[in-house]
C-alpha cells in the first residue's frame, strides 16, 4: 500500500485542483449562520459536491469557474468512465479537470467554444451556469414562461435554460426582476443553484446508467451500516461479488483493505479530500474502507459512502477486522 502526505496537502489545498480542503458550513468562518447560503453551502460540502479552499474558508463571494463547474457535475454524474478524447487547446491530458471536461464534452453538458478552447479557467456566467444544468437536467422544456426585465439580454443558447431555472426555481433575479446573464456567478450562488436543482424532483439522481443503484449493508464488529453506492462500473461490479466477508487489514490509523483476487474494472481519480464512510476502489483490486477523514494526494476510484458513520471507527476498531459486505434488499 501507501503512506499519507496529509501535511503537504494542508499547506496547498486549493478547490478542485485535486487537493481539497472539506469541512462542513458550521466550520467556515466567513459562512455566517444566518447566512442566506449557509445551507446551501452545508448540503454541498456534505455530498462531496464543493468543498472550502481552506479547512475555514469557503470564499462564498469568489467566482466558480467552467473547470470547477464541469468537475462538480462530473462527481455528481458519479465520476463514470470516459473513453471520449477532446482536443481543447486549453486542457492538457492529464489536468485535472481532463476527465470532467471529456464527460460534459460527449455528454453535451458543456462544450468548447468556436476557436477550439475549452476555457477551462474563465468564470461562469449566470446564463452559462443556467444552460449547463439545465443540460445536465435533460433539458426539459418549461410550461409557465415568465419573463425577466433583462430577457432580452440572454443569449439565444441560453433562453430555454434560463425559463425552466426560473420555473424550478433554481435561479433568481438580482433585483428589479433582473437575470442579468453575464453576470459572473459567485460560489455561494453555484451552491445555492446546486442545492436548490438537486434538492429538487427535476434533476437525475439515478445517475448515467439510468438504473436504480442498490445500497450495499456492511457488518462489523456487531453493527451494521448502510453504504449509498455509486453509479459507475466498478460499484455495479463489486456488488455483482456480494455477499462477501472480507478480513481487511488496518493502515495508518485511519482506513482498512483488502485485496481483492480479481481486479474490477477501475477509473481512478485524485478525490482531494477522504470523509468517513467513504468506500473506495485503490488501483484495480484494494478496497478500503475509510473511517477518518483527511486530506490524500492519491487516486481511487468511488464505490460509494456510508450513509452514518457515526460509529463506524470503533465498529472496525484498531486492528485487522472481518466486514460482511451484502447488497441490501
Amino acid at each position: 500500500m501507501r503512506t499519507k502526505t496529509a501535511a503537504l496537502l494542508l499547506a496547498a489545498c486549493t478547490l478542485w485542483s485535486g487537493m481539497f480542503c472539506a469541512a462542513g458550513a458550521a466550520d467556515f468562518t466567513d459562512v455566517a449562520p444566518g447566512a442566506w447560503y449557509a445551507e446551501a453551502v452545508g448540503y454541498c460540502t456534505e455530498h462531496g459536491l464543493m468543498t472550502g479552499v481552506s479547512d475555514t474558508a469557503f470564499a462564498p463571494e469568489d467566482t466558480m469557474t467552467r473547470a470547477m463547474l464541469v468537475t462538480i457535475l462530473y462527481r455528481q454524474a458519479g465520476s463514470p468512465a470516459v473513453s471520449h478524447t477532446v482536443s481543447f487547446s486549453d486542457v492538457a491530458a492529464g489536468v485535472w479537470y481532463a476527465q470532467a471536461v471529456a464527460w460534459a464534452d460527449a455528454n453535451g453538458v458543456a462544450g468548447g467554444y468556436g476557436d477550439g478552447r475549452f476555457g477551462p479557467e474563465e468564470p461562469v456566467t449566470r446564463e452559462q451556469m443556467a444552460a449547463i444544468l439545465w443540460r445536465r437536467a435533460g433539458s426539459p422544456e418549461a410550461q409557465d414562461r415568465q419573463m425577466f426585465a433583462d430577457q432580452a439580454m440572454v443569449s439565444a443558447y441560453a433562453a430555454d435554460a434560463v425559463d425552466w431555472a426560473r420555473e424550478t426555481g433554481i435561479v433568481s433575479g438580482r433585483g428589479e426582476n433582473r437575470f442579468e446573464p453575464a453576470g459572473l456567478v459567485t460560489r455561494a450562488e453555484s451552491a445555492m443553484m446546486l442545492y436548490r436543482w438537486l434538492s429538487g424532483e427535476d434533476n437525475p439522481q439515478q445517475g448515467e446508467s439510468g438504473q436504480d443503484i442498490p445500497s450495499l449493508r456492511i457488518e462489523a464488529g456487531g453493527r451494521t451500516f448502510t453504504v449509498v453506492m455509486e453509479d459507475n462500473p466498478t460499484a455495479r461490479a463489486f456488488l455483482e461479488q456480494c455477499p462477501m466477508t472480507l478480513s481487511m487489514t488496518e493502515l495508518n490509523g485511519n482506513e482498512k483493505y483488502y485485496d481483492l483476487e480479481n481486479a474490477l474494472p477501475a477509473d481512478p481519480q485524485q478525490v482531494g479530500q477522504i470523509h468517513a464512510g467513504d468506500l473506495m476502489l485503490y488501483r484495480d483490486n484494494c478496497v478500503v474502507l475509510f473511517y477518518e477523514d483527511f486530506p490524500t494526494t492519491y487516486a481511487y476510484t468511488r464505490l460509494g459512502s456510508v450513509e452514518d458513520p457515526a460509529g463506524l471507527a470503533d465498529a472496525l476498531g484498531n486492528g485487522a477486522v472481518s466486514v460482511l459486505f451484502e447488497v441490501q434488499s
